[in-house]
Parts: C-alpha cells; structure tokens; sequence
C-alpha cells in the first residue's frame, strides 16, 4: 500500500479517507501528524451538521415520515443559494434558508479556522467535480491508491449449499496447515447465505460472526414500554418496566440519547428503529466490506456469491436528485457511478493476494447467473476431497447422498468407494413409525370430526389435536356452512320466514370478496329452496315438537366427554313413548352407508343416533335419522339416510312414505313392501347401531388414553380416505405398510 507519503508530512495534516483505511491507520503503531475523517464526517464539520430538531421541524411542517425528512437534510449539501429555475433543487434552497431561519443547522466555525491554514489529502477519494467544488478554498490535492495485481479465477458451484461446503472445506484446510482463523475472511455475504454458513459451518466446528441484528423494539419490554409511554410520562412508563430484563440498558440508553429533544414521536421512532447485535465469537470468522477494508498479504479472503444482481449492485436512478437535474449540482449520473463501481470492485479484487471467488448457479429458490464482471476472469470447476476428512460428520452426510444416487440412479460417486470403506452408517434404516409418549390426559372432549379425524389416521390427530399443529382458519365453505345453520335455526326457532334478515346479521361482520359475494347470493336463493322443503316437510308430519341446534354433552368417563351438536330434532309423546327424527343440515357431500360402521368410518348418523338417546326422553322410538342436504348445484333437498321399517311409526314423519316427496328413496311397491332404495331399518337394528358406536367411541378413547397414534391412513375402494386432506404429509413419511384397507361388513337396511 502506497502510504509512504505519511512519512514526509511534516505539519498537521488532514487526511480525508474511506472508513476502512481509517480503522487501518488507527491500528498502526507508527505516530502521524494527521487528523482522520471520511467525506461525510469532514463535510458535517466543515460545512454543517443537523440534529433531530431539524428532522421534526421538516416532519411536523410538512407532514413527512422521519427518514423522508432526513433524505430532504442530506440532500442539502448539493445546492448552493441561487435560483436553479428546477422545482426540486429550488426547493431545497428554500428548505435551506428556512433552516438557517429558524437556527436548525448546525455551523463548526471553529473548525473551519482550525483547517484554515492545514493541509488537506483525499486519498483515495473519486475525483469529481463536486468534490472539487467544496474543497475549492481549501489547500487540498488527491492521491490515488495504488493496487496490486493479483490474478484470480473464479470457481463455479451448482447450488448454493455446494458452494459453502467448499469454503468450509478450504477454510479447514488453511487452518490445518497453521493460517491463524484471525487471518481468514468472507466477504460479499448477503442475508441469503447466512442459514447455508451457520448449517453447514457448524458440521466442520467452524464459527462466523454472522451480523444478526434484532430490532430493539422486537423485544417485549420495548415493546411495553412503547405501548405505556403512549398514555403516560416517561418516568410512569419506564417504573412500570423490569429493570433485571437483558434489554433494559439499551431501553434507556436509546431514551437518554434522544430525551433532549422532548418528543415522544423522537423517541419511539429511534425504538423502532434501533438494533441490538448478537454477540460475538472471539475465534468467529469475521465477514467484511471488500470494498472498504485494507487486507494486508497474510490474510485469506473469501468472496462468495460472485453472481449478477449482487457484484456489482449497481446504482440506479432513484434518488432525490435524478440524473436528469444531476449536472445542474455538479453531481455523477448514475452510469458514472456505475462505471467507477466497476473499476473499484476489480481494483480492489485484484489488491487482495489470498482471495478465492465463487459462485453458485441456484439456490432453494430460484436460479442465478454468474456476475457481468465474469468475463475479466478464468472460469474454473473444484471440489472436496472426501479423502481427507474435517468433519466426519458432514463426510457421513454426503456417502447417505452419493448412496442414494447410486442405488436409485446407477451414478458411482469418485468419492463413494473413499467414504465408504471408511464410514459405516445405518443407510435406510429411518422408521417413521410413532414412538410412544409419556403423556397423561386429564381431560378429553371428543366429537364427531375428532373422531372421524383419528379414524381415518391416528396419526393425523395426533399432530393436529395433541400436538396442536393444525390451526383452524375460516374460508368461503366453513363460513357458507355457519350461515346456512345460522339461517335455518333462527328461521325456524322464530317461525320467521325472512331468511334474509339472519343471512345480512350472519355476514355484518365478515369480510368477503367480490367473487364471493357473487356466490353469496346464488346461496341465499339455495336457502329459499331449503325452506320451501321444510314447509313441505310439514305438511306431511305429525311431529309436531321440534328442537334446534341441540348440544348433547356426554360424560364417557370422568373428564373424558363426547359432544355434538344436532341441528333439528322432531319429536312427539305418544302412549308414553317419544317418536324422535333426527336431521342434520350438510353442505358437503358427506357418505351415507352403514357399510364401514364398525370400522368406524362415515359415522355421523350413527353418532346423531347415539347422542340423542342420552337426551332424557321417555321411551324413545326412532322414526329416522337424516341428512338434509344443502348444495347449489342440486336442488334436492329431500331426506337422505335411515327410516323406521314399522310403517305406522314411519308415517309419523311422512304420511305419504308409499311414495314419499320427503325422503329420497323412500318408495312402495304395490304388495307393500319397500322399494330396494329405500333405507329402513327395524328398532333392534338401530339399537345395535347405538350399541357398536358406543363401543367404537369407548375404543378410540381408550387408545388415546394410551397413547396410540399409529401411522394408518384407511384405504376404502382404493381411495386413500386417510390422506387425501391431510395437511401433515411431509411429516408422517408415510409408507405402503401403513395402509390400513377397509373392505366394509354388509349394510344395514
């Protein structure tokens, strides 16, 4: 590095210098007689700085965020007090002078005399005519810095993960070879490799300090403190607060940097916009500026990332001051500053002795291409070398890899026979198959779609209601399902035909879409259709009690309970006995069939069936069990499921069951007898119904009670029930074994 002009300086001198050659000279041991600054500390002091009094002043006067404010401040230094005739230049003149007014910038006189009589170097500082400008009553001249010329090549990587292992792998190699871990560096590294360099850094016992910044106000004692100072005095906020929290000294420290300026807005702002940094490895590797650090020939770089898009990150016109209006303040166009980019970036590329470059050509996500600036140099393939081993652990990682390549695809790795004879690992031996936990359930409640839930996969409800990964969210069919039922029971319950009103009450506080909207009032006709059934349902039934929107809570065992809610439950009394129908409003299309019964499938009447007669009814009789359907696309909505076979107990209901409008299926034959179609059943049936679903509830409890939560999604007819909605099919694993396939008993009816 060409600094042997600091030796010949005789009298204090100014030195006007990036950052990076700053921190350099602070380090040395040699004394100067120099006073340091970068451009923008030197132009702070010598023509003016600002403090958040200014800030607010631009932010309260024109209704402007606090970093807007602040670009207007920083944009000041380019004009100069003329008339520019440009409205935007214009107005920063007058932005200035009102400033100055009102005493809200800041002037360094006594650093102006100070500099006066001194001598002032730019070393390595752009030439420009701005610059050129500023300095212009001023004893200044530049010096360029001269660079080496190291040649280097650039070596390519499919994936970003290949790319980090071979830094990984080259690192280790330096430090084997006795390259103090101090001396050793990344550069170029943006948020997108961090996960890639903890992972995989982590398998070769390597540490980087990584920049991981949290937001102050992320904290909850920020947090609270922010919400209390919103209706208290600071000293009321901050005694409320815990003052033994991590955070708490950087809280007041923020508040004591800002309390002069007595404004609340000041103060959250800079809350919200502070950050604290992790903490550092004493033996981390460090990442750093390439652009703005002087290496030194015993230090080892590496520059990651050597994609388009990132080296260079152009400049782009999309400042305050536009290239357009650029030349009026003496400032570059952006293709300037692009083009000195260029050249700085392969300067300072070619200044480092040490330096290794990749590149990768995708990532997770999506696909890269090498940087524009690839063409300066060769373009070279490597790879690790398995033979030699710096982590076991990532070695054994890669021979699971090549193992998989090589039984699935026929490709031998070069490496695979290496790492094969020298690691010995379990290769295809994972089981997906649930462990059992030593969980206690104090308290269950069960209902029908728990239940079918476990029966289609233990598994599923496992993770979904044990382990509480599902959480439920409302849609279109959730809230279209809600409404119908809505509708319905106060339509009934009030004897009030004026479904629209419930359907309006239902939706005043949901927020729908425009499509749905649309399909909304396609709906509201299907409930119109709906209704007109259940009036016609009354014509033919002597039912004449009626229950809506039941909730029939079932203690199984203590704190174990069954619960389900019944949507319409007709009844009479008659000679003691209680004749009870049972319907449920659908808008899916649920299966109807007893088939799978006691295999526990399709069991939602059935549970209907079981849930009302532990309702106290005296001597309860079943006409039937239903479900009314409710679809848009269909405009049936007869009586779909399960009626009393004795024809007496079944005119109850419908009196014209010979050749029923009521109940789909439900037909006679001229000898009397019921049509194929038509679902009965006789009261021994139903009651065995009741019977084995009783016992298929007290069987699933039972193994949640002890912790069964096999993989064993149920196949019926060569459909997978069991999966076909499961959210969890990147957890489970699943395999063929797993399967459990139902062939269902004979239908009842």
């Amino acid at each position: 590095m060409n600094i042997e002009f600091l030796d010949d300086i005789k009298s204090e001198t100014i030195i006007i210098c990036k950052s990076g050659f700053k921190n350099y000279l602070l380090k040395q041991k040699k004394l100067y007689t120099i006073k340091i600054y970068t451009l923008n500390e030197f132009i702070h002091l010598y023509y003016f700085d600002y403090d958040y009094r200014a800030i607010l002043y631009i932010s309260d006067k024109y209704n402007l965020k606090y970093d807007i404010a602040k670009m207007y401040l920083d944009n000041l230094y380019y004009v100069d007090d003329v008339k520019y005739g440009i409205k935007k230049l214009d107005f920063l003149c007058e932005l200035k002078k009102d400033l100055i007014r009102n005493n809200l910038l800041i002037y360094n006189d006594n650093f102006k005399k100070y500099i006066s009589n001194k001598k002032v170097i730019l070393y390595d500082i752009s030439r420009t005519k701005y610059l050129s400008k500023l300095f212009t009553d001023l004893d200044f001249e530049y010096i360029d810095r001269k660079f080496n010329n190291y040649k280097h090549n650039v070596i390519s990587f499919n994936t970003m993960n290949e790319e980090v292992e071979y830094v990984a792998y080259q690192i280790s190699k330096l430090i084997d070879n006795g390259i103090d871990i101090k001396n050793i560096k990344l550069t170029n590294v943006d948020k997108s490799y961090y996960s890639s360099i903890s992972r995989i850094f982590s398998l070769y016992n390597l540490k980087v300090n990584i920049p991981y910044k949290s937001k102050l106000s992320s904290y909850k004692l920020v947090s609270n403190f922010i919400d209390l100072y919103k209706n208290n005095t600071l000293e009321e906020s901050i005694n409320q607060l815990d003052k033994n929290d991590s955070v708490y000294i950087d809280l007041v420290s923020v508040i004591n940097k800002y309390l002069k300026y007595e404004s609340k807005d000041i103060i959250v702002y800079e809350l919200n916009n502070s950050y604290i940094n992790d903490k550092k490895y004493d033996n981390g590797i460090e990442i750093i500026d390439y652009l703005d650090y002087i290496s030194n020939d015993n230090e080892y770089i590496f520059m990651l990332g050597f994609n388009d898009g990132v080296i260079p990150n152009s400049y782009k016109d999309t400042d305050y001051i536009t290239d357009t209006i650029k030349q009026y303040v003496l400032l570059d166009d952006t293709s300037i500053l692009n083009k000195r980019l260029r050249e700085d970036i392969l300067n300072n590329i070619a200044n480092i002795k040490n330096l290794t470059i990749t590149y990768k050509d995708m990532d997770y996500v999506k696909t890269y291409y090498p940087s524009t600036l690839i063409g300066e140099f060769d373009v070279i393939h490597d790879d690790i070398d398995y033979s030699v081993s710096y982590s076991s652990t990532y070695n054994k990682m890669k021979l699971t890899k090549m193992y998989d390549e090589y039984l699935k695809y026929g490709y031998k790795d070069k490496y695979f026979s290496i790492l094969y004879n020298n690691y010995k690992i379990n290769y295809n031996c994972y089981s997906n198959k649930y462990s059992k936990i030593g969980r206690v359930f104090d308290h269950l409640t069960l209902s029908y779609s728990k239940l079918q839930k476990y029966i289609k996969c233990s598994f599923q409800y496992y993770l979904s209601d044990v382990l509480k990964l599902d959480v439920f969210e409302s849609n279109f069919s959730t809230v279209i399902g809600s409404m119908v039922h809505y509708a319905m029971e106060n339509t009934l319950k009030n004897n009030d035909y004026d479904y629209s009103k419930y359907v309006d009450e239902f939706l005043n506080d949901i927020t729908l879409t425009k499509k749905e909207r649309f399909f909304l009032e396609q709906y509201k006709e299907a409930i119109r259709g709906l209704l007109d059934e259940v009036i016609l349902e009354r014509d033919y039934c002597s039912l004449n009690n009626a229950m809506y929107e039941e909730e029939i809570k079932v203690e199984l065992e203590p704190n174990i309970y069954f619960v389900g809610i019944i949507d319409k439950i007709l009844y009479t009394v008659l000679n003691d006995k209680t004749y009870i129908a049972l319907i449920d409003y659908k808008t899916g299309n649920d299966v109807i069939s007893l088939k799978y019964l006691t295999d526990g499938m399709y069991m939602q009447l059935p549970i209907y069936l079981y849930l009302s007669s532990k309702m106290l009814f005296q001597n309860p009789v079943y006409v039937g069990f239903y479900l009314q359907r409710f679809n848009i696309k269909e405009n049936d909505y007869r009586l779909i499921g399960y009626s009393n076979c004795d024809k007496n107990i079944l005119s109850m209901l419908d009196n014209n069951y010979d050749n029923s409008k009521i109940i789909k299926g439900m037909k006679t034959s001229k000898d009397g007898s019921f049509y194929k179609n038509a679902k009965v059943l006789s009261n021994e049936e139903m009651d065995n119904i009741k019977e084995i679903t009783e016992k298929k509830i007290l069987e699933v409890v039972d193994n949640i009670k002890n912790n069964k939560f096999d993989i064993n999604p149920k196949v019926i007819n060569g459909v997978n029930k069991g999966c076909e909605f499961c959210k969890f099919k990147d957890i489970c694993f699943v395999t063929k074994s797993d399967y459990t396939y139902l062939n269902g008993g004979d239908d009842f009816g």
